[in-house]
């Protein structure tokens, strides 16, 4: 039994939603915690049926012991987070989160687990991810042991701490305006990086993006904290099929997985593994200049006439 808790946030995908139920029947946390946000007013009659199909399932669900919390009315994407963690974070220090869209292996919640204890006095660690693209694109490791060192959090199933949670986190980034320069400037940001946080934090702030998990990455870097990452993916997403609500890059949509030996190898360095954030930042990151944007664009525009006259 887990005694970590843990935090499940599902929506409309029913089928999704009893097979993380399943795997929760197998691992039988000690402390279990259930949220389902509110309908959308715009929702269509499929949408709608999937949510009602997917309340009764979490009703239902009563062989383990579960808090569960159903929002009348729709939070949303930017405050959801927010909401559910801070709530949580009332009465516990710690928490594995896990979306309907993130199918983990068994290994994950030890995984999880294990780095909580070992790194909870560790302030400078603020986050643990279950996911490492870099393996479930190419089904190799980047590196030698059984965990690296990141800047950058993954959110397809990850865990935190309360007092990291409470001490940096706002949905609304009211800081932005005076911290942006010193963000740009004085993070170690490279050039495409500066580009992307800057959109995208600029469209955050001004109600124009609708995010959670940007911000939380911003204050990660802004305070010079250090993600945990396992050497295999412990996570599949599978919301990229199903009732999608965010946006991802294709490559990433069938990772591969792989579950954790134990005991695991103690990376004791805690250096940031430069091969891993490479990866990442020219996967996600980097964004491009207006010249090569623009370029691109233009390539997509045109690629349908070359092919009508080629063939």
């Amino acid at each position: 039994m887990y005694k970590t808790p843990i935090i499940f946030l599902t929506y409309k995908r029913p089928e999704e939603t009893k097979k993380i139920l399943e795997i929760f029947l197998e691992i039988k946390p000690k402390k279990l915690y259930i949220f389902q946000d509110g309908q959308k007013s715009d929702f269509n009659k499929n949408e709608k049926n999937n949510h009602k199909q997917t309340s009764k399932i979490i009703q239902n669900f009563s062989k383990i012991k579960a808090k569960k919390f159903f929002f009348s009315k729709n939070i949303g994407q930017k405050y959801i987070g927010f909401k559910i963690l801070n709530k949580v974070f009332k009465y516990e220090e710690k928490a594995i989160i896990l979306e309907d869209d993130c199918i983990p292996e068994f290994g994950f919640f030890r995984f999880c687990d294990l780095m909580l204890k070992k790194y909870h006095s560790r302030k400078n660690i603020a986050h643990i991810s279950g996911c490492n693209l870099y393996y479930g694109t190419s089904i190799r490791k980047i590196t030698k042991g059984d965990y690296l060192f990141s800047k950058y959090p993954h959110f397809m199933g990850w865990a935190t701490w309360k007092d990291r949670w409470k001490k940096y986190y706002d949905p609304n980034i009211k800081d932005w305006p005076s911290k942006k320069k010193y963000f740009l400037n004085n993070c170690k940001l490279r050039e495409g990086e500066k580009r992307y946080f800057s959109y995208y934090l600029d469209k955050i702030y001004d109600g124009k993006q609708i995010a959670w998990d940007t911000q939380w990455l911003y204050y990660n870097i802004l305070n010079n904290l250090k993600t945990i990452v396992p050497t295999v993916n412990l996570i599949k997403n599978i919301g990229f099929y199903s009732s999608p609500t965010g946006k991802g890059a294709k490559k990433f949509r069938n990772l591969a997985t792989r579950n954790i030996i134990f005991p695991i190898k103690e990376n004791n360095t805690e250096k940031i593994c430069i091969k891993y954030d490479e990866y990442l930042y020219k996967s996600f990151y980097n964004r491009p200049n207006l010249v090569i944007r623009i370029f691109k664009k233009i390539k997509i525009i045109l690629k349908p006439l070359i092919f009508f006259y080629r063939t």
